[in-house]
């Protein structure tokens, strides 16, 4: 295990460079505020002392502070000390602190990287703890199979779903009010990305010196809306065993050709535009009518006061007649050097309660993995059709990759693929096939690493 968890910290440097640790938030304390223990009746472990939790979620510090003040209020022998670190510094410094038999007792993690760090045994496996701790069992009972297999490796139920996420397409009111179309949202029981492509075709404006004014909508090269093209056309990027990377699938290319056209089509803001200034900042300015965005968005689209927004169900895929949402599950891992492992286990019992997962709603955070507490978090103003991001939860895809490549590394060389396609370099089919060979052979290098 150790050696896998020292495989795991070098396999991560290839794609994030350490920089300095964030603050602490220190020792949570018991308050009489928390509500009552047992919202679900099961059965709790007793355990305490302090637990440390290591996350990046700066935007979830009031949340986590009530969690926690919930966790120990119903468990006085409780004490939390929750540090925050900046994401990148977060992902370089968590499995060199595993792997020198340090760290957090228990830390957050996106799905994308789940396999690798199950599988280099920088994660407990929970198993046992589940079978002892009714609370547990009925947590992950009361879940979706896909959200409660989403932490599963081999068998093993290696970490807690804790928050779900969704995906939409935001546009702007003003410019399809404009040009006389129908809203996405008046449409979105029907249309496809085909329909959205033909949408984005009336709605790019150029003025009298053939410069793009106003765009259709955002083609990037970023995991949305390219996975969404992908999965609900019915491929896969990887083999269903996670041994071969398939995006050499002609499905794959065949999914993607539509993204790549509106680019090349001109229908889009250039890569270089979207770097310079990022594509929400551009819609943000009024100059896009639509945009893939992740539930994530709302908070800074809700400052948007020079135009009316609003957002619409991801199209269907007019060949499978599907619609496909990503979905970077966050789930709550214990560390295998745990210093308190009771004490983690006691924590986790609380942080799964449904008023504690309420918490997470009512503050407009995340989404609850826990489906009978998310109502909060759809209550409000705006956007008007946030019920888009209910909806979707019901066709979500787990954000599944493998664990033979970190998936910073995995991004960066699937965007690298698409920029080639997309400024004609190569063809979709071409570009997808380099891309493939590329990270099969960065997957046959850590397998041979892992196999020592």
């Amino acid at each position: 295990m150790r050696k896998r968890a020292y495989l795991l910290a070098g396999i991560m440097a290839v794609s994030v460079t350490a920089a300095g640790c964030g603050a602490s938030g220190g020792a949570a304390k018991p308050s009489e505020a928390g509500e009552k223990a047992g919202d679900s009746g099961a059965q709790q472990t007793e355990a305490g002392g302090t637990v440390t939790w290591w996350t990046w979620s700066t935007e979830a510090t009031d949340a986590f502070a009530k969690q926690i003040e919930y966790a120990t209020a119903n468990n006085p022998n409780l004490s939390v000390d929750i540090q925050y670190t900046a994401n990148a510094d977060f992902m370089a410094k968590l499995p060199v602190a595993i792997a020198g038999g340090t760290g957090p007792d228990i830390y957050q993690m996106t799905r994308p990287s789940f396999e690798l760090y199950a599988a280099s045994g920088q994660a407990m496996d929970l198993t046992d703890a589940i079978a002892a701790s009714p609370a547990l069992q009925e947590y992950l009972n009361s879940l979706s199979p896909e959200v409660r297999e989403a932490y599963q490796f081999e068998g093993k139920q290696m970490a807690i779903p804790f928050t779900v996420e969704s995906t939409a397409i935001a546009y702007n009111k003003d410019i399809f009010k404009a040009a006389g179309l129908p809203e996405p949202k008046e449409i979105d029981d029907t249309w496809t990305w085909d329909d959205l492509h033909e949408l984005a075709k009336q709605l790019t404006v150029k003025n009298d010196k053939g410069e793009t004014v106003q765009y259709g909508f955002l083609a990037g090269v970023d995991r949305l809306p390219a996975w969404e093209f992908i999965w609900s056309h019915g491929a896969e990027m990887f083999s269903e065993d996670r041994e071969v990377c398939t995006l050499d699938d002609p499905k794959v290319a065949e999914a993607l050709k539509p993204l790549v056209e509106m680019y090349q089509e001109g229908l889009s803001p250039s890569i270089d535009t979207a770097t310079q200034t990022s594509g929400d900042d551009i819609f943000i300015s009024g100059q896009i009518a639509m945009i893939p965005a992740g539930i994530w968005k709302i908070p800074s689209y809700n400052n948007i006061t020079t135009f009316e927004w609003d957002v619409a169900e991801l199209p269907f895929d007019a060949s499978t007649g599907k619609r496909v949402s990503s979905s970077n599950i966050l789930g709550l891992f214990v560390n295998p050097n745990a210093k308190n492992k009771e004490g983690a286990i006691a924590l986790l019992e609380q942080l799964v309660q449904p008023d504690c997962q309420k918490i997470l709603a009512d503050t407009h955070t995340y989404i609850p993995a826990l489906e009978s507490v998310r109502d909060g978090y759809f209550e409000g103003d705006v956007p008007d059709n946030i019920i888009a991001y209910k909806n979707a939860l019901g066709y979500i895809h787990p954000n599944t990759l493998t664990q033979y490549i970190p998936y910073a590394q995995f991004n960066q060389e699937v965007g690298d693929g698409l920029k080639r396609a997309f400024n004609g370099e190569q063809t979709i089919e071409e570009a997808m096939k380099e891309t493939s060979d590329i990270i099969n052979a960065v997957m046959d290098d850590n397998k041979a690493q892992f196999q020592q």
